[in-house]
C-alpha cells in the first residue's frame, strides 16, 4: 500500500482558475447588460417610430383631399415586400374608410385601445399578438374635414422579437 500524499496546486494555477472563472462571470454580466439595453432602446425607438407614423397620417388627414390620398396610399401596397405598417381610418359611425389590405382579418378593430388625444410624453402602445407575429397598435383621433375621425396604426414587431429571442438565446442556451 502505498500512501502518496497529494500535492498542493501551485499558486500560478489557483491564479489563472480564479481569474477564469472572475472573467467568465464579468463577461456574463456584461452581455446581460448590453441585452438589457439593447432590447430597452430598441422598444422606445419603435414607439417613436410609431408615434412618427401616426402623426404623419394625421397630418396628411387634415389635407383637403386627405382621404382620398389616404385610401390610395393605404391600398397601394408593394407586392413581395412585408407590410411593417397597418393603418386603419374609422369615421364617427365607426366604418372604415380607408385600410390596408387584409388589416380587417389580421388587427380586427376590437384589439385597439380607445383613441386618445395625441401627446408623446404620454404615448400609449399596446402589444397585441397574432400567431408567431407581435403588432404594436396604437389609436388615436384626427380631425378631416370638420369631422373627428379615428386613426389606428400597428407596426409589425415581429423581426424584432425574433432578434431578442435569438440574443437571449446567446446569453442562455436552453438544453
Amino acid at each position: 500500500m502505498s500512501s502518496k500524499r497529494a500535492e498542493p496546486r501551485s499558486i500560478a494555477t489557483q491564479l489563472v482558475v480564479l481569474f477564469t472563472l472572475s472573467a467568465a462571470l464579468l463577461l456574463s454580466c456584461s452581455l446581460g447588460v448590453f441585452y438589457w439595453i439593447v432590447v430597452r432602446h430598441a422598444v422606445e425607438e419603435d414607439d417613436i417610430v410609431l408615434a412618427d407614423k401616426i402623426k404623419a397620417v394625421s397630418e396628411m388627414l387634415k389635407q383637403p383631399d386627405g382621404i382620398d390620398a389616404l385610401n390610395h396610399e393605404t391600398k397601394n401596397v408593394r407586392p413581395g415586400e412585408p407590410t411593417v405598417y397597418w393603418v386603419r381610418i374609422l369615421d364617427p359611425g365607426r366604418n372604415a374608410v380607408a385600410e390596408t389590405p387584409g388589416m380587417a382579418n389580421l388587427l380586427p378593430s376590437s384589439a385597439f385601445s380607445t383613441p386618445q388625444q395625441f401627446e408623446l410624453p404620454r404615448w400609449n402602445v399596446s402589444n397585441y399578438r397574432v400567431g408567431d407575429s407581435l403588432f404594436g397598435l396604437t389609436t388615436t383621433l384626427g380631425l378631416a374635414q370638420g369631422r373627428v375621425y379615428i386613426i389606428q396604426v400597428a407596426q409589425d414587431r415581429s423581426s424584432d422579437e425574433n432578434f431578442r429571442k435569438q440574443f437571449r438565446a446567446l446569453l442562455a442556451p436552453r438544453r
